[in-house]
């Protein structure tokens, strides 16, 4: 996000974060995000973590009254209009110096109308926000008259440029206001997707300095550095997949194997066809991330969070005892590849295999079916359009074009 400028911005909602969930989470992280890229954010509620005008809050008195008369088809025109001139009059000094209001669901619903009215009184461009149409729902059927004010509800606003949350979303708003889809861009609600694995600080910290956070695919080998677990098939498989997957990282987790001296051999091998596959940006040992006097810098919990972040866990070990990642991978929902050998088909959890002994081309070609299972794509695909960090570029996009 950031488009080279910063810009003045008031975020207007009845009321404002801290809140769990509904349009007051997406306003707070609509706030952080406009803040990160620099813009100078002002938000205006009536109650809440924010600038307060206590008549914009749906639940003032004298709101409440207007509304309910609304919905009993009066139109309250001296209530009405001594709300509209009051909000006027207190919310001008807040935005005078703002170059566009972002007005949350205010224009749309009928919880407070005479906002809306002043929001158009007071001149400033406006982008309305809209989760939710009123006139099109019908639990909100008794707002749907025709004449001033409900008209805010179904006529699009002088000023204003709407931005729908989906494209459904787009559509009714085009339906309902007459507007043309190009004029109506979609940006959707975002994720926290590091929130929603509950990554610990350590672990968000480590994936940033190994480069592989915003990895698409990730690919985790959850294996000690031992010359029977096979990473060399790994990694010649990750540059295979590299051209069709450019953002793909493949993690190794485990520390080095502690009995026997050839393991450090085996690393130096390991590390040197790393360099000569081009891979060093691609494939990251976490051992690595930590120092010989301090302990393996992934943690118990840390293998938790890399079990939730993979796409796909891969096992290329010539054996196994148990198997350990396959009951890990299930739990985490992570398709799991590896070695078709007995051990491996022990618990039902239906890996992606590859023939016991195998070229890297097979590994491949596992790695790939995994990767284009429907749960790794939806997963990937959640990640690339709907975390924070997307959505961010098209809410500077939206706010850019109502500026002009």
């Amino acid at each position: 996000m950031g488009s080279g400028s910063r810009r003045r911005l008031a975020l207007l909602h009845y009321t404002a974060p801290p809140q769990t969930g509904g349009v007051e989470a997406i306003l707070g992280a609509h706030a952080r995000l406009l803040r990160r890229a620099g813009n100078d954010v002002r938000v205006i509620a009536g109650r809440g973590r924010a600038e307060l005008v206590p008549e914009v809050d749906s639940r003032h008195p004298e709101v409440e009254r207007v509304a309910r008369l609304l919905a009993e088809g009066r139109a309250a025109t001296e209530e009405f209009a001594e709300l509209r001139s009051r909000l006027a009059e207190r919310l001008e000094p807040l935005l005078c110096d703002r170059d566009v209001v972002i007005a949350h669901n205010v224009l749309t619903m009928p919880f407070n109308l005479p906002l809306a009215a002043a929001l158009g009184d007071l001149g400033r461009p406006v982008v309305a926000w809209t989760h939710d149409l009123a006139w099109i729902n019908p639990r909100y059927a008794e707002y749907r008259r025709e004449g001033w004010p409900w008209a805010i509800l179904h006529r699009p606003q002088v000023g204003a440029t709407y931005v729908a949350i989906s494209r459904t979303r787009r559509v009714e708003i085009c339906e309902l206001l007459g507007l043309s889809p190009r004029a109506v861009p979609v940006v959707p609600n975002g994720v926290d997707v590091a929130a929603v694995w509950s990554l610990s600080p350590p672990t968000r910290r480590l994936a940033t300095r190994g480069g592989f956070l915003g990895a698409d695919p990730l690919v985790l080998v959850p294996v000690r550095l031992t010359r029977r677990k096979r990473i060399e098939l790994a990694l010649e498989a990750a540059a295979l997949l590299r051209d069709r997957w450019p953002g793909l990282r493949l993690v190794v987790s485990g520390p080095l194997g502690p009995h026997s001296a050839d393991n450090r051999a085996y690393w130096a091998e390991l590390r040197e066809r790393r360099a000569r596959l081009g891979l060093d940006r691609v494939v990251c040992f976490l051992h690595e991330q930590g120092s010989p006097d301090r302990p393996h810098p992934v943690s118990d919990r840390g293998v938790v969070d890399l079990y939730r972040m993979a796409d796909a866990v891969l096992l290329p070990s010539e054996s196994e005892g148990f198997g350990l990642p396959l009951l890990e991978a299930a739990l985490s929902r992570a398709p799991l590849v590896c070695a078709d050998i007995p051990v491996l088909r022990e618990p039902p959890t239906g890996p992606f295999l590859f023939p016991p002994r195998c070229d890297p081309e097979a590994v491949a070609a596992a790695l790939e079916r995994a990767l284009d299972s429907r749960p790794a794509r939806a997963k990937r695909e959640v990640a690339r359009r709907y975390s924070w960090d997307v959505v961010a570029q098209g809410i500077e996009r939206a706010v850019g074009a109502a500026v002009g």
